[in-house]
């Protein structure tokens, strides 16, 4: 049964006191919509082995890297820096959603028997990473800031000039460069997924792609509830190549909602 709003009139309310007050109920009962928090997500896909995107075979599609969806997943990390999550994550279920946004875009887990074609390691945490609108930046490890594993290509931005500056300088004439620019360059909660060759006896793994999906606002955000999220906006690009630095992609996070009942108008008890 719906709750219900009560009005009592005291003794001797005119007519027109008691519309108003009921005037007043109605405000205040106006049924209430969902309210949604939108999470801003950004994705930021990279391909560093371009044998297969780059090869002759036009049946493939230009943006594609072409390596397989055949995986394996190796582990899933915290990658720790100075400040600390606020809350411990579960690996576990970071995993399982990983694997259900795998299977979502056309990846498949290998079965027992089955040697995997790539490898995917997932790193998380929180930290400045490099910034995607900055071009040739240099990276530093070691001080406390995210350093991934199987190399260090995230680390803390440092602007080097290079040949590149007359290309950064036309980048800010871009509209809406320079807010993208001071965007990614606040500290960020981060989930990457990289996928690695299975490498052959005495041979290094090769990375093919990564993915690395980021939010902002670190200090108030717990991973557990926004991970589903940002794989979700993120498993799309996987061993993908876009020409955007980075892709925005937004996803509701329902906050709640309340429900009143219908208001009633009762007589004063005598």
């Amino acid at each position: 049964m719906n709750p219900q709003l009560v009005l009592q009139l005291p003794a001797g309310s005119s007519l027109l006191l008691g519309l108003a007050a009921l005037a007043a109920a109605a405000i205040l009962v106006t049924p209430t919509r969902a309210q949604s928090e939108q999470l801003d997500v950004g994705v930021r896909p990279s391909v560093p082995d371009k044998a297969h995107l780059w090869s002759h075979d036009k049946a493939k599609v230009s943006d594609e890297g072409g390596h397989s969806k055949l995986y394996g997943i190796l582990k899933v990390e915290e990658i720790k820096s100075d400040q600390r999550l606020v809350k411990p994550v579960d690996e576990g279920y970071i995993a399982r959603v990983l694997i259900m946004q795998l299977e979502a875009n056309g990846f498949h887990q290998i079965v027992a028997g089955q040697k995997p074609e790539i490898i995917l390691t997932v790193s998380y945490g929180r930290g400045e990473l490099a910034n995607p609108y900055i071009r040739d930046q240099g990276e530093v490890g070691g001080s406390g800031l995210p350093v991934f594993p199987m190399g260090n290509d995230e680390g803390v931005p440092v602007q080097t000039i290079t040949g590149a500056f007359p290309l950064q300088l036309y980048d800010q004439k871009t509209p809406g460069w320079e807010a993208k620019l001071q965007k990614a360059s606040f500290e960020k909660l981060f989930l990457r997924v990289t996928a690695w060759s299975y490498p052959a006896k005495g041979q290094k793994p090769l990375m093919l792609w990564k993915t690395v999906m980021v939010v902002d606002d670190p200090d108030h955000r717990d991973l557990n509830i926004v991970a589903a999220k940002m794989l979700e906006a993120g498993a799309p690009y996987f061993d993908r190549l876009t020409k955007d630095k980075e892709v925005e992609v937004q996803k509701p996070l329902p906050t709640g909602r309340v429900i009143f009942g219908t208001p009633e108008v009762v007589e004063p008890r005598k």
